[in-house]
């Protein structure tokens, strides 16, 4: 499955951390992705990326993770028009606060608000 995991301004570590691990133990390939060339944490860690600005059209999986850049980016008009471009998407995924990004684009998605959770649906869907 192509699948990816969206980075954006103001997101927590954790979250993505937590994401990333799930993926990697269940065996799940992915990219991180931004819709800008760069993005930092919470704190201003900067976070790499593998590709920004492109589609997110032709991903299987795409999982936003939550922090306080989230209610931020729910609010941004061309922000949400990117992760639109994720609509096909077989999956559609959100941990945490991350959810306010996926209502923000009104996608239809699974919205998780433990790790634990995440990981049980995904051993029953990936």
């Amino acid at each position: 499955m192509k699948s990816c995991i969206v980075v954006y301004d103001g997101i927590n570590i954790l979250s993505f951390a937590k994401i990333y691990d799930i993926f990697a133990r269940c065996g799940i390939e992915f990219v991180v992705v931004g819709f800008r060339c760069d993005a930092a944490d919470e704190i201003g860690i900067r976070l790499p990326m593998h590709t920004s600005s492109e589609s997110l059209y032709g991903y299987d999986i795409v999982a936003i993770p939550g922090g306080k850049g989230a209610e931020i980016w729910a609010d941004d008009g061309i922000f949400l028009s990117w992760m639109k471009s994720s609509a096909e998407s077989k999956y559609i995924i959100s941990l945490d606060n991350g959810d306010k990004i996926l209502d923000g684009a009104n996608l239809n998605g699974h919205k998780f608000n433990s790790d634990e959770a995440m990981i049980e649906w995904i051993k029953n869907k990936a």
